[in-house]
């Protein structure tokens, strides 16, 4: 509901239901951790989701189960980066630390349940998350930064293999660049952002809203359903004017 997918575990193990019914018997779901409001409860409750869509295999009859009768549930786990022109630009991120806390949350729950044998759970580097978050809501002081990362090999950090964390950190400390600034630190509501100057369309007004109803976790409708007054309606086209004569 924070992120306003509107979607139920009701929703998820149906899915998950027909897909068995339909021969199906790997199952991929994705996740996000360090979203605002979240709390452990959340967090185990991924393993949780993962442990009820093997369960919900396993009660298939064994003659009818499809592949091996075996199922392979593959939880995945993003961390949460928030990003300009979206109601999370005023959200602070968790710290690396809290980020792989939370992801030995998810994989030690997973190893207690019972259907654990069927369940691989991946998470995303914390590391890469850290510079994902400083590169998402950076300004013009990081410009010289990019530049010296680059001509000390930062290249290609989009992979794994050539992601070298200590080449990042030592051009930040070079420059002085609080990485705090962009990342952990909370946002007042009045902050001018160094976005601010480019029109998208959506307002920061609407933006603001959005952030109140994302904390209070509250869904909003669907754009076909019930116009939010976004602001995008003044290019005159898309979702606004798909049902206008």
């Amino acid at each position: 509901d924070v992120i306003n997918k509107g979607l139920t575990e009701e929703v998820i193990l149906k899915g998950a239901a027909d897909a068995f019914a339909g021969g199906w018997n790997r199952v991929k779901l994705y996740f996000m951790l360090g979203l605002p409001t979240e709390t452990e409860e959340d967090i185990a409750g991924i393993a949780d989701l993962a442990n009820k869509v093997a369960k919900t295999f396993y009660e298939i009859p064994k003659g009818e189960r499809p592949g091996n009768g075996r199922v392979d549930v593959v939880a995945s786990t993003s961390f949460f980066v928030p990003k300009p022109f979206t109601p999370f630009q005023w959200s602070p991120m968790c710290t690396k630390d809290e980020f792989l806390g939370r992801a030995k949350i998810v994989n030690e729950t997973i190893k207690s349940q019972l259907n654990k044998k069927s369940i691989r759970y991946n998470w995303h580097e914390a590391d890469v998350t850290m510079i994902e978050g400083i590169l998402a809501r950076g300004d013009r002081r990081l410009c010289d930064t990019m530049i010296k990362i680059y001509e000390k090999g930062g290249i290609f950090a989009a992979w794994s293999e050539f992601f070298d964390e200590q080449i990042w950190l030592d051009a930040f400390a070079e420059d002085q660049i609080d990485t705090d600034f962009y990342t952990t630190r909370v946002r007042s509501e009045d902050e001018l952002f160094p976005w601010d100057f480019i029109d998208a369309g959506v307002t920061k007004n609407f933006l603001l809203r959005e952030w109140h109803a994302a904390n209070a976790e509250t869904v909003t409708p669907n754009c076909r359903q019930k116009c939010a007054g976004c602001g995008a309606m003044k290019y005159k086209g898309g979702v606004c004017y798909e049902n206008k004569n």
